[in-house]
């Protein structure tokens, strides 16, 4: 196994599961997406494919099943497919990104002949012969947060978008609250350079307003979230920002600054997906103050639609999924947010 097919298994086993796996290649999706599609397009285009009497099998193949906000995710759509009518969605059971699983799943659908095939890569080049086979027997494919040449759609969110929310949400908080000079903790996944919008906008947005980056360190987990959170709070006493490259990284700085008794009026904490425990720490509204959240029902939804787009030709089919700023300052959609986890 490659580096970085290595480093994308070791972060989705920790529990980065849906939101670990960027772009096959550095920027490649995010420079193929356009970025202004609206939600409301995809859905009407979506919506005209079945109010013209169509019928279509689409299926989805996640590369960690197991994961509890993958599930959630075939959820919303398995219930976009419900409200359509029109559409019958298919999941695999590949777990822990055994390729030997979704490479059977996916066999098993080009011979059944469904519509089209959304899919997260574990291995692009095994993968390869079969999107041939399937886009030669006039089946969609369409890629699932990784990327593969010649596909027919992206399903995602945009990681730029996702570091400024981040990275900007900070900068507001340290000038209403008076920080002077305020220090910064940002963790980053050196070994996914896909992922690395997450933290280079935070480190330019910071650059630009007068935070000092103290330290940058590796941490997609609780574990070493805690730990390097702990280690930076003993060289830097004055920290009062740490921006997890993800919630789980965010969490366990959070029970560090938690421990130390520091006072969570005077740190801002942030993480980045919208995990459900990343949202309930930002609820308890102390030191854990925002998230950039993915809107998980929309993704869901979004794997039907851009599906049947991708089948019909009408509508967008390339998009990504909007990502929204979770804080105390809008308790209702921080409400719905969680709400996503609870159905």
């Amino acid at each position: 196994m490659n580096t970085r097919k290595l480093t994308t298994a070791l972060y989705l086993a920790m529990g980065g599961a849906l939101l670990a796996f960027g772009p096959a290649a550095p920027g490649r999706a995010q420079e193929a997406v356009p970025a202004d599609v609206k939600l409301e397009d995809i859905r009407a285009a979506a919506q005209k494919a079945c109010d013209d009497g169509g019928a279509f099998t689409i299926a989805y193949s996640h590369s960690v099943s197991e994961a509890a906000i993958v599930k959630q995710v075939r959820h919303f759509a398995d219930e976009r497919a419900a409200e359509l009518g029109c559409v019958t969605m298919l999941h695999d059971n590949t777990q822990a990104n055994n390729l030997e699983q979704q490479i059977n799943a996916v066999q098993g659908w080009v011979t059944l002949g469904v519509d089209a095939i959304v899919v997260t890569p574990i291995d692009e080049a095994a993968l390869k012969p079969f999107q041939k086979q399937a886009q030669a027997a006039g089946i969609k494919w369409l890629t699932y947060l990784g990327t593969m040449e010649g596909s027919d759609g992206f399903v995602g969110f945009d990681h730029a978008q996702s570091g400024q929310i981040v990275g900007n949400a900070a900068v507001e908080w340290a000038k209403s609250s008076g920080i002077e000079h305020p220090k910064a903790l940002i963790t980053t996944l050196t070994g996914l350079m896909s992922l690395s919008p997450r933290w280079i906008e935070v480190e330019r947005i910071f650059a630009e307003n007068g935070i000092e980056v103290v330290a940058t360190q590796d941490s997609a987990d609780q574990a070493t979230g805690m730990t390097v959170a702990e280690t930076v709070l003993k060289q830097h006493p004055d920290l009062s920002i740490i921006i997890g490259l993800n919630d789980d990284a965010a969490v366990g700085a959070y029970r560090a600054v938690t421990i130390a008794g520091i006072d969570p009026d005077q740190f801002f904490i942030a993480g980045q997906d919208g995990s459900h425990e990343g949202l309930r720490a930002v609820k308890e509204g102390k030191a854990y103050k925002a998230s950039a959240a993915i809107l998980i029902n929309e993704l869901g939804a979004n794997v039907v639609d851009q599906a049947l787009n991708a089948i019909t030709g009408n509508g967008p089919a390339f998009a990504f999924t909007p990502t929204v700023l979770a804080s105390t300052a809008d308790p209702e959609l921080l409400d719905r947010l969680i709400a996503n986890y609870e159905q």
